[in-house]
């Protein structure tokens, strides 16, 4: 037996040194990919860590291909040519992940990256994996040269088993020592945090879970002290129960007659994209114009999950980011829409991205609207150019709608990457005029680019007021301004690498979190909403309310109606927007001057990980008692009221 296991294990010298000086050299790539300063300590622990990590993949990936290649002549050859390959792209694409998505391997990561490719957004598929295809033949190609020349030199000589398994024993142990150590700077410096994302593995290794971050040093603010002697749970069944119960009820609540007072028409715009900042005289002119003189500009609003789906989840649903899981994991229905059915609302869906696009459709409007509208075109073209055919149509159909009260929901897609305007909107210069493919994320490669990338940006912002006015124009002109609630807003923020980062998705800054917003209602004055912090989830619970909707809302959503102050409520909070069919637990609570950044399904002592005041700068001193009520707040927003 122990001569078998010898057998296996003995290789030659020529692969040890060749193993040794290749992997030596890949360590180096990777850690120079990411550190950019001075030589330290830290710094070799962590090459020290990689290195001992990709020798011993490559020894485990080695065994097991001898063991399957013991009946080739070159099978052991083989096998070592073939383990180092297999290791180096395991660990190089991690690492473009990393570098493109913000997100290590992993079926998040994975996901992320097929999407990119097959949508367009990484460039064409095809081309991509040859070029993989012909890295990997170069790169075969050099090593296994590498090894044949140290081959001939060592002419064949052969190391015992005993001596291989002892290298590996000391790696093993090196390594272990380095990860403790590692595991536990990783906990409290940020740095050595992102360590976790150079290990394709890291989820099983025992690496703290990411904490979201603002500033874009990284720093997580003034460390959470221990707030509760006996902390309260933020338990995730309990909006599971609470959705539960709801279904339940559901055909009761439907059942009953609903009707409304005040029967007017509803119109939700969400812009894609449009940060707070670009609500202004210089970059939306009209929008800001009529916001300011007829309606009301929400300041301090927020998104409630930083991307589509989780902005539109809030916006339509009417309830705090927490329930959106266990909502689309479910199958539950989105009472909100099926109760503007009932109530006799004829919905009409308008947005030229894919029907099924991120399965919003499928999970929160499908069987309640009367009209899904696109303009004529394919899945894969630039919908930019088409939302002037688009916004024409839903203007002739305003003209032409003789019906009862309608709910209207129209999603924006130019000030969507990669930004689009027609020429006669191109103000702000120089812009990024190349052809290009981005997704959000890190983006290294195009930061040098981030004054033209976000020129680009804000004329597209341009062009989408001067859409929206075109929008609003029309209601005035048809006499259907003075009976229609007008809510216009951006799904999430954008951000320019203000804080690290291209896009959104990735992080809970305000410049991703806090989205334009503003809304009118006939009758409308600047007293009318008392409220500072406000959200996508108040929406439709204002609408509710100024509609005079028989049905109780307070059954079916966890938002506050704006025209209804509570001081109890004036908070607000906002999520990691939903990815795939994944689960994101990073959320935000704002109110009472502070940021609150934590977790859910954790005690409220250990939940919280960072405090920042509402403005993203860093708090020096938490006064305790703010910090306590609003985390009291974040508990207590589960607030499906009949089932508490």
């Amino acid at each position: 037996m122990i001569q078998r296991i010898e057998t296996l294990t003995r290789v030659t010298k020529a692969g040890i040194i060749n193993l040794l000086l290749w992997s030596g050299l890949f360590a180096v790539y990777l850690v120079y990919d990411k550190y950019t300063g001075s030589l330290d300590w830290d710094l070799v622990m962590v090459f020290i860590y990689l290195y001992a990590s990709i020798l011993l993949l490559n020894t485990l990936f080695f065994l097991i291909l001898k063991f399957l290649l013991v009946q080739f002549r070159y099978g052991p050859e083989a096998a070592y040519v073939i383990s180092n390959l297999l290791v180096t792209a395991l660990f190089f694409i991690n690492n473009l992940a990393v570098s493109v998505y913000g997100k290590q391997l992993g079926m998040e990561g994975v996901v992320m990256a097929w999407r990119g490719w097959t949508g367009g957004e990484m460039g064409d598929f095809t081309s991509s994996l040859i070029k993989m295809l012909i890295i990997i033949i170069l790169y075969a190609g050099l090593f296994t040269l590498s090894y044949t020349g140290l081959d001939r030199l060592f002419s064949r000589e052969r190391t015992r088993g005993r001596v291989f398994g002892i290298l590996v024993t000391a790696a093993t142990a090196v390594m272990l020592v380095l990860h403790i150590k590692l595991a536990a700077m990783a906990a409290v410096d940020w740095k050595m945090n992102i360590i976790k994302h150079k290990i394709p593995w890291q989820s099983v290794t025992g690496f703290p879970e990411d904490q979201i971050r603002v500033n874009e040093d990284g720093r997580a603010g003034i460390a959470f002290p221990a707030l509760f002697t006996n902390p309260p749970l933020l338990d995730e069944n309990t909006e599971l129960t609470q959705l539960k119960k709801l279904h339940s009820t559901r055909e009761k609540i439907l059942s009953s007659h609903i009707t409304v007072s005040r029967p007017m028409n509803i119109l939700f715009i969400n812009c894609e994209g449009l940060r707070a900042d670009m609500l202004n005289p210089q970059n939306m002119p009209h929008l800001y114009r009529f916001a300011s003189q007829r309606g009301f500009i929400l300041k301090k609003h927020y998104t409630t999950g930083n991307n589509t789906p989780g902005s539109l989840y809030g916006m339509l649903t009417g309830l705090a980011p927490f329930y959106f899981e266990p909502l689309r994991g479910n199958q539950f229905k989105n009472m909100t829409l099926e109760v503007m059915k009932k109530a006799g609302y004829r919905q009409s869906i308008y947005y030229n991205s894919p029907k099924q696009y991120e399965y919003i459709y499928r999970d929160i409007i499908a069987g309640t609207e009367g009209f899904f509208v696109r303009a004529p075109g394919t899945k894969f073209d630039d919908y930019g150019p088409r939302e002037r055919i688009l916004v024409d149509r839903y203007i002739s159909e305003l003209k032409n709608y003789k019906g009862g009260p309608r709910f209207d929901y129209y999603l924006m897609n130019v000030t969507h990457f990669n930004y689009y305007y027609p020429e006669e909107f191109r103000r702000y210069k120089p812009d990024y005029t190349k052809n290009f493919t981005i997704i959000s994320g890190p983006q290294e490669k195009f930061r040098k680019d981030r004054v033209e990338l976000k020129n680009r940006y804000m004329n597209s912002v341009l062009y989408c007021d001067h859409l929206l006015n075109d929008i609003l124009k029309a209601l005035e002109n048809t006499g259907r301004l003075r009976n229609t609630i007008v809510v216009i807003t951006g799904d999430h923020g954008e951000e320019f690498w203000e804080h690290g980062s291209f896009g959104h998705t990735w992080g809970l800054n305000n410049i991703q979190v806090q989205p334009a917003a503003m809304i009118f209602y006939p009758g409308i004055k600047s007293s009318s909403i008392k409220y500072r912090y406000t959200s996508h989830q108040d929406f439709f619970p204002t609408v509710f309310d100024l509609i005079g909707i028989s049905a109780d809302w307070r059954k079916f959503t966890t938002g506050k109606s704006l025209i209804d102050y509570d001081p109890d409520l004036d908070f607000a909070i906002s999520s990691l927007g939903i990815l795939c069919s994944f689960k994101r637990n990073g959320y935000a609570i704002m109110g009472d001057g502070y940021k609150i950044l934590f977790r859910n399904n954790m005690d409220l002592n250990t939940s919280p990980y960072a405090i920042y005041d509402d403005n993203d700068m860093q708090v020096d001193n938490i006064d305790t008692y703010r910090a306590v009520r609003l985390l009291m707040k974040a508990a207590d927003s589960k607030r499906l009221s009949p089932f508490r």
